[in-house]
């Protein structure tokens, strides 16, 4: 289609030449086959992408059933800072990563979603001296924070819940919990509602990026229930995180198998 379009400024593909393309033409109860077969898979997709969502949905219900609205905080929860809930609040490393595979992936500012997931698909990689693994390090059950990114990005914050450790990126913020806060509780905080439109309060416009800096980020304002509730959340939200990545799995299968169809339909 791209080579039968005409024009400079932008193509333009005319009736006449969309009427004398040549197309393979099977009997019309094999069309039909064709159209249920992928109409079913492509249904199928759908489905298993609406249970994926219901479940990040399942989560932000239980934040808001076990701690309440953060704007009210109708359950009377003391106050106080993220600091509060922290050991340590470190910047993340300037040093250039390269695509080759050295001794460490790099966690940079894509690879943290909007919704709160780590995504991991285009990573980079590092080498890192002893001295700098304790300061650029980031292990399970710490909390990444983006600082510096467009408005609507900015504030992006997700907990790192893979078992062996990479580096993160100068424009991240790692947090490490204290005995006071779980990061599970304080990435869904700032993941929700609230959270989100605090954030883009928060955020000062910088040379065409926005950032909230470490110190700020320490000093945003939260609730603070009972560190024993905090892992009871935790922990129900790693039931659902088992069940995301089974969900996710078969999307990827279904996925396969739709291409594999199209490719067998259409090559």
């Amino acid at each position: 289609m791209n080579s039968l379009g005409r024009g400079a400024t932008f193509k333009e593909i005319s009736k006449s030449i969309v009427e004398n393309i040549k197309i393979p033409l099977p009997p019309l109860e094999t069309q039909k086959q064709i159209a249920k077969t992928l109409d079913t898979a492509a249904e199928l997709l759908a489905l298993r992408k609406q249970q994926l969502a219901e479940l990040d949905q399942l989560i932000k219900s239980v934040f808001y059933d076990m701690f309440g609205d953060p704007v009210v905080n109708e359950k009377g929860w003391k106050k106080g800072k993220i600091k509060d809930l922290a050991a340590s609040i470190s910047y993340g490393t300037s040093q250039k990563a390269s695509t080759d595979k050295l001794s460490y992936p790099i966690l940079r500012m894509n690879n943290i979603t909007y919704q709160g997931e780590l995504d991991l698909s285009d990573l980079k990689y590092i080498d890192l001296s002893d001295s700098d693994k304790e300061k650029y390090l980031v292990y399970k059950g710490d909390l990444l924070f983006n600082r510096t990114n467009s408005r609507e990005l900015v504030g992006k914050t997700a907990v790192f819940r893979e078992d062996s450790p990479m580096a993160f990126a100068g424009y991240l913020v790692r947090l490490v919990p204290n005995e006071n806060g779980n990061s599970e509780f304080i990435s869904a905080f700032l993941n929700s509602s609230y959270g989100k439109k605090l954030l883009y309060k928060m955020a000062k416009n910088i040379i065409g990026m926005a950032n909230i800096n470490a110190k700020e980020f320490s000093n945003i304002e939260i609730y603070i229930p009972p560190i024993e509730l905090q892992n009871q959340f935790a922990d129900i939200v790693a039931k659902i995180e088992e069940q995301k990545a089974l969900v996710r799995k078969t999307i990827d299968e279904t996925q396969t198998l739709f291409d594999s169809l199209m490719s067998q339909y259409f090559d």
